[in-house]
């Protein structure tokens, strides 16, 4: 490219690299940078080099400064700030409420409490393992579970009606409870 024609060090950018510049900041999420270059208007079969041209500060500075700039316009424009969280759930909890839709408002209104500090989410992760417990928890922890387990003699009933051809039926009490 020695006419100069594509190249980075032009003054000004082509209205192709404002195009592409404003796509790649824009669509950059849910676009390749080959798809942004075809979209702008360059060449399908060469969009791949195009879009890694433009976007190497050595070949094309100002389109990458653009790149740049366009992207801390944007990060300004749609920045999440306290206030303006605040601002938007209690436009879409009245936006909700004045459809009839009234799931999404109080969602709107509990996320606004929640963003404004008026609810706790609160949860206990427990995790843990016999490695890290005493001689002593781990003996009382065994008689806990011995307890709650264990079949008390008392509890066992024996009935015979049958000659001994048939073994005994067993019946257990499950009405008392271990402590």
């Amino acid at each position: 490219m020695s006419n100069g024609k594509g190249m980075g060090n032009l003054k000004k950018l082509t209205p192709k690299q404002i195009k592409f510049a404003l796509l790649i900041v824009t669509k950059g999420d849910r676009m390749t940078a080959a798809d942004c270059a075809i979209e702008a208007g360059y060449s399908e079969k060469a969009a791949n080099q195009i879009a890694s041209n433009l976007q190497s500060p050595k070949m094309f500075p100002l389109v990458v400064e653009e790149i740049d700039r366009l992207r801390k316009e944007w990060q300004e424009k749609y920045k999440v700030s306290y206030s303006r969280h605040i601002k938007r759930l209690d436009d879409l909890s009245r936006g909700a409420e004045s459809a009839s839709n009234w799931n999404a408002a109080v969602a709107a209104e509990k996320a606004r409490g929640q963003a404004a500090g008026l609810y706790i989410d609160r949860k206990e992760i427990l995790t843990g393992s016999i490695d890290q417990l005493s001689k002593a928890e781990v003996e009382e922890k065994l008689k806990e579970i011995e307890k709650q387990f264990s079949i008390n003699a008392e509890d066992v009933t024996v009935i015979e009606d049958k000659p001994d051809t048939t073994p005994p039926e067993i019946t257990i009490d499950n009405t008392k409870k271990a402590e």
